[in-house]
C-alpha cells in the first residue's frame, strides 16, 4: 500500500515521497497513521515559460471525508461555502464534501460584501470582498477584489490567502524555530540528489506544526539562495520539504524545488510557506505554499487526507 502520496485535489496527479531519513532532532514523534497529501493551484504570470521542475504521474482518486465546523468562531458576514481567494484570483471553495476549483468562467459562491479572514504567517486580520469579477490584468482570473488585499503580502512572498469562513484558522500547533544544522544537512542531501553540491544551505523558513491536531509534529523547511534577482545563475536553489513520521519511519516529502545547474533554457522559482491554516473547517490545517518567479507568483494549498 502506498503511503504519503503527493496529489492534486482536483487534477489528482500523484507522485511518491522522495526519501526517508532518521529524525535528526527528536522533534518528530512516531505514528502509524497513513496520510495522503493533496493540492489545489492557481498561478499569476506574464510569462509563458513552463516550470522545468514540474512533473506528474498518472492520476489517482481520493475520497475526502470531513465534518465542517458550522458554529461561528468569528463574527461576520460569511459565505455559505468558504471561498478561498488571493489578490490575483479565486482558488476554489469547500462545498462540505469536496474541493471545487474556481474556473476562468462560471459562478463563485459569493454575492459581494462577505467578510474574509486573512491566512498569512504572522498576521491575524479580516477584510471585506466585493462581488465576483475578473481580476489580475492581463491574465483576468475570476475572483473578488478585497478591500485590504495588501494584507496577503507581496511578491516574492510569503504570500497568503483569504477565506470567507468563521472558524479558527489555526487551531493546532504552529511555531517557527531555529535550525541547529540538522535540517540544513537534510537540505544539502536533497540538493545533491538534484545535481547541486551545497555544503551548508541557507534555511529561509523552518516551522514546527501539527496539521492534524494528533500530537504528531510535521516540520516544514525552506532552503534558498537566489542571487540573481530571479534571473537564473548556476548554483541558485530553492526547495521546500516536509518531514513526517509514518509507521515509525521519518519521511521527507518535497513540495517544490528549483535547482539551477545550467541557466540555459531554465528559470529559478523561489518557494515559501505563506500560511498554515484550516481552510475546510474540519480542525485540520492545510499548507499554503508560494512559488515566486520573474514577474509571477503562484499559490498552492496542500492538504493531508486520511
Amino acid at each position: 500500500m502506498r503511503r504519503t502520496i503527493l496529489a492534486t485535489v482536483l487534477v489528482l496527479a500523484a507522485c511518491s515521497p522522495v526519501s526517508e531519513t532518521a529524525d535528526p532532532t527528536g522533534i518528530l514523534e512516531v505514528t502509524t497513521t497513513a496520510r495522503i497529501v493533496t493540492t489545489i493551484t492557481t498561478v499569476e504570470t506574464t510569462s509563458t515559460t513552463e516550470d522545468p521542475t514540474t512533473t506528474s504521474t498518472p492520476a489517482t482518486t481520493t475520497t475526502l471525508e470531513a465534518t465542517t465546523i458550522t458554529s461561528d468562531v468569528v463574527d461576520g458576514n460569511w459565505a455559505d461555502q468558504p471561498l478561498i481567494v488571493t489578490g490575483f484570483g479565486a482558488l476554489g471553495w469547500w462545498d462540505g464534501t469536496d474541493w471545487v476549483r474556481a474556473e476562468t468562467e462560471g459562478a463563485l459562491p459569493v454575492v459581494g460584501g462577505e467578510d474574509y479572514q486573512i491566512a498569512v504567517i504572522g498576521l491575524e486580520a479580516t477584510t471585506t470582498g466585493g462581488p465576483q469579477g475578473l481580476v489580475c490584468e492581463p491574465v483576468f482570473n475570476l475572483g473578488v477584489i478585497l478591500e485590504d488585499d495588501h494584507l496577503l503580502g507581496g511578491w516574492p512572498g510569503p504570500y497568503g490567502v483569504a477565506i470567507s469562513a468563521p472558524w479558527d484558522l489555526q487551531p493546532n500547533l504552529f511555531e517557527p524555530f531555529v535550525d541547529d544544522g540538522a535540517f540544513a544537512a537534510i537540505a544539502s542531501g536533497l540538493l545533491a540528489e538534484r545535481g547541486l553540491v551545497v555544503a551548508d544551505p541557507a534555511i529561509k523558513q523552518l516551522v514546527r506544526t501539527d496539521l492534524e491536531g494528533d500530537g504528531i509534529n510535521e516540520i516544514l523547511v525552506v532552503a534558498e539562495d537566489i542571487r540573481g534577482g530571479f534571473l537564473p545563475e548556476v548554483g541558485d536553489y530553492s526547495i521546500i520539504f516536509m518531514q513526517k513520521v509514518i509507521e515509525g519511519d521519518v519521511r521527507t516529502v518535497v513540495l517544490g524545488d528549483s535547482v539551477i545547474t545550467d541557466p540555459e533554457g531554465s528559470f529559478v522559482v523561489g518557494f515559501s510557506v505563506g500560511a498554515v491554516a484550516d481552510l475546510s473547517g474540519d480542525g485540520q490545517m492545510e499548507i499554503v505554499v508560494d512559488s515566486a518567479f520573474f514577474e509571477g507568483l503562484g499559490v498552492d494549498v496542500w492538504e493531508y487526507v486520511d
